[in-house]
């Protein structure tokens, strides 16, 4: 990597920000966790190996993506499959609408993860319980708070996350679909 002060930030933001975004990406594939990690650790550390200044943002994200597909391929081809597996696996892993839809998943993931962490109080308590799968009376009993508490700060809560996410997700729907249709 090139000395510069610029690239090194890059690196550090693309770390904190797509990390977790990554290891759901190559999850996708692997199904293992553990392997998923360190498929995106390798994938950062070759980012990291070849990211200068010249380096954009957007073209850092587009090589982390597709440096995690040929990671998670490579360790795919290493293991052993029956026959079946081998045709199921290449008919899908190689298709450009999974790999897109792959990345436009854990991108808006990633997009909501970070809508939920600007929530502040009970809207940023219920939040997260909701994304754990409670119900509204789930989270009022584990709260103490009313049901009708508990449902009124959900829909101000999602007002406020549409505000937040409303433009990302335009942007990728758009994004998907025009690559769709280039084809």
């Amino acid at each position: 990597m090139e000395n510069g002060i610029k690239g090194i930030d890059t690196f550090k933001e693309l770390y904190m920000s797509h990390f977790q975004a990554v290891v759901g990406f190559c999850h996708t594939y692997l199904k293992d966790r553990e392997q998923s990690m360190d498929v995106t650790q390798e994938t950062f550390f070759k980012l990291y190996e070849r990211l200068d200044d010249a380096y954009s943002r957007r073209n850092a994200i587009a090589f982390l993506y597709i440096t995690a597909k040929n990671l998670c391929m490579d360790v795919l081809r290493h293991e052993k499959f029956n026959t079946e597996d081998v045709d199921e696996l290449k008919e899908k892993l190689y298709s450009d609408d999974f790999f897109l839809d792959e990345i436009t998943n854990q991108e808006m993931i990633r997009f909501v993860q970070a809508a939920v962490a600007q929530l502040t109080g009970r809207s940023l308590e219920i939040a997260r319980l909701a994304l754990d799968g409670l119900g509204n009376q789930e989270i009022a009993d584990t709260l103490g708070i009313s049901i009708n508490s508990v449902k009124s700060r959900k829909k101000e809560m999602y007002s406020k996350l549409r505000e937040i996410i409303g433009k990302e997700y335009v942007i990728l729907f758009f994004a998907k679909y025009l690559l769709k249709i280039e084809k």
